[in-house]
Formats: C-alpha cells, structure tokens, sequence
C-alpha cells in the first residue's frame, strides 16, 4: 500500500465522529476470531511481534492483528507520523502470516472494540494487554460510568493479558484478583506469560538507540531497515 492511500486513510479515520477503524494490509477476511493488539507502535517492536504470536497460540484465536490506537489516553503524538508507524507495521508484518494490520480512532479500548464490531460484523475479537494496559482498563478515570461500559465490553470480548517489562505474570495475577472491577470478569481474562527478554524490549529502547545512529535488538530488521532509511528519531 502506497504512503499517499495509507495517508488517505488515516485522514478519512480522523475525520470520522464516532468510534471507527481502518484496514491496511491485504489479508483475506477475518475467518473467525481474531487477537488484536492496540498500540501506539512507535516503533513496532520484537515485543509487538511476540504478543501477536503468543495470541495466535491461545485456543479459539483464528488470526491476529496490530491496531494502531491514532489516539491515545495519555500521551500526545510524537516520533514517527501514523502514516510512518503503518508503513512500518507492514514491513514488520510479512505475508502469509495471519497478521492483520489496522488502525482505530478511539483512545480507550471499549471503544476499539465497538469500532470493530461495527466494522466487522459477525467477527469475535479479543484484546492483548500488556500490564500498564490492563490497568488503564480499569481505572475509573476513563470512564463516565465504568460499570456498564466494562459489561458491555466484556459482552463481546475477552482479554489476553500478560507481563511486560518488570511487571511479571504474578504481578498481573495479583492486580487481577485484588482489583474488584478485574475480579468481576476475571472469567473473560486469559493470563499468559510472554518470555522475559521480549517481554523487556520496549519502543522507548528502540527510539533512544535509533536518535544515537544505532539499531536496537528491540526492533524486527524490517523495521530497524525503514527507521535507517527514513531517519527516523534522530536527534536534530
């Protein structure tokens, strides 16, 4: 997909006023239920690329994909464009491995999956959580009435959640059950455990090493090749 259609796309999604997504790869339908990781990407990381495929193991997944959250919660845009992180997601993202690559205007994770579910009818989706995210979905702060936003979601979702950086798998165990609102739907969470040294490779490594001139591990070569050409989160 050329920069100009993928940026065509991204603006048609920002100018839409409800909960919306958008598909940039070339994969056939969704066959049945899908794994989806929302992110900021900036970069696509190994990590990215593990959750997807410790997701595509969980019984029932079909197929996962990458969603590009344009906005988020807490942060604003900096780094790399959102035409620039989708192009690098499609490098990072090869053919025939059953990886979608998707975008989403909602900042919060109820609204990615009512996007979805207007997008794709008749298509399950789950949500991969790393730690941080996992809190996020709970916390009150987000929400107006985070009862019944919470039932609604978890109506139609489950949740995949797992350790990331120094948060371990026992950590996410134990904020499952000591927090009332998780403990409630703790039926539609599926804890499991991604490897320690993937689990540490975050997006910041990746940046810090790429605004020295240098390749982090933390990246696919994909990636680390488009972050060269494009120079990418250099220092000015």
């Amino acid at each position: 997909m050329s920069e100009p259609f993928i940026v065509h796309l991204l603006n048609e999604l920002e100018q839409t006023p409800f909960p919306a997504v958008a598909r940039f790869d070339r994969g056939e339908p969704f066959p049945g239920r899908v794994a989806v990781l929302p992110s900021a990407f900036n970069p696509p990381t190994v990590a990215h690329m593990e959750l997807l495929e410790l997701a595509r193991d969980v019984e029932g997944i079909d197929t996962t994909a990458a969603l590009l959250t344009t906005r988020n919660v807490d942060k604003g845009l900096h780094g790399a464009t959102l035409a620039q992180r989708v192009a690098m997601l499609l490098a990072a993202v090869q053919p025939g491995t059953n990886r979608a690559v998707l975008a989403a205007n909602a900042a919060r994770i109820a609204g990615q999956g009512e996007a979805l579910r207007r997008q794709f009818p008749g298509v399950a989706f789950d949500f991969v959580a790393g730690y941080d995210t996992l809190v996020r979905l709970f916390d009150a702060r987000y929400y107006e009435d985070m009862g019944a936003t919470l039932a609604d979601f978890f109506a139609h979702h489950r949740v995949l959640a797992t350790n990331r950086g120094e948060a371990t798998i026992e950590v996410v165990r134990e904020f499952i059950e000591s927090t009332p609102a998780a403990r409630e739907f703790r039926e539609r969470i599926l804890v499991r455990e991604l490897h320690a040294h993937p689990a540490s490779l975050s997006s910041t490594l990746a940046r810090d090493a790429a605004a020295r001139g240098e390749q982090h591990p933390a990246v696919p070569a994909a990636v680390a090749e488009y972050i060269r050409r494009h120079g990418l989160y250099r220092e000015s």
